[in-house]
């Protein structure tokens, strides 16, 4: 129903501007933000609409160095969470608007925690066997899980995605 709408919203939005000019693009790479210019030269007004098309959850995977799940892993987590878009007609693009947390939390019984979603960053300290190790990680995946695996103590990082339309690691 919300995409149905959003195609009718998109295509009013084409129409309407037959004649006045419009531009349809993205503003990003992973193509999970749309913006939609209409500009009426009868009235000299511009209208805009910034919208986050798509969205997939980033987890994090603590693993000991042969592969094994590291349960309850204390993180210190660091966080700007992305809460939506806002038109800048100046620049002429969506500029993404965010908030910082900090919190604290524990990895599941898998070594996985669920972070956040596409547009969200992080930044994740955890200490094991008396060594402080750190992940930065931008969830970027637009139509699968991104994946961010921590194997300790080596404190090698790797990132994939779980595959299109798969929002499991």
């Amino acid at each position: 129903m919300k995409d149905e709408a959003l195609i009718a919203l998109m295509l009013v939005l084409v129409i309407a501007s037959a004649g006045a000019g419009y531009y349809i693009g993205s503003t990003n790479q992973q193509t999970t933000t749309i913006v939609s210019v209409i500009n009426n030269s009868k009235s000299n007004s511009v209208y805009a609409t910034c919208i986050q098309t798509a969205s997939a959850p980033l987890y994090l995977i603590v693993k000991n160095d042969s592969g094994a799940p590291i349960p309850s892993q204390p993180l210190s987590i660091r966080a700007h969470l992305l809460q939506g878009f806002a038109y800048n007609s100046t620049a002429a693009k969506c500029e993404a608007i965010s908030s910082t947390h900090l919190w604290m939390n524990y990895t599941g019984s898998d070594g996985k925690i669920e972070l956040g979603t596409t547009g969200d960053t992080f930044s994740i300290t955890t200490s094991y066997l008396g060594k402080t190790y750190q992940v930065n990680a931008d969830a970027e995946g637009a139509e699968s899980a991104e994946c961010v695996t921590l194997s300790l103590p080596s404190g090698a990082v790797n990132t994939t995605f779980a595959g299109q339309f798969k929002y499991q690691c």
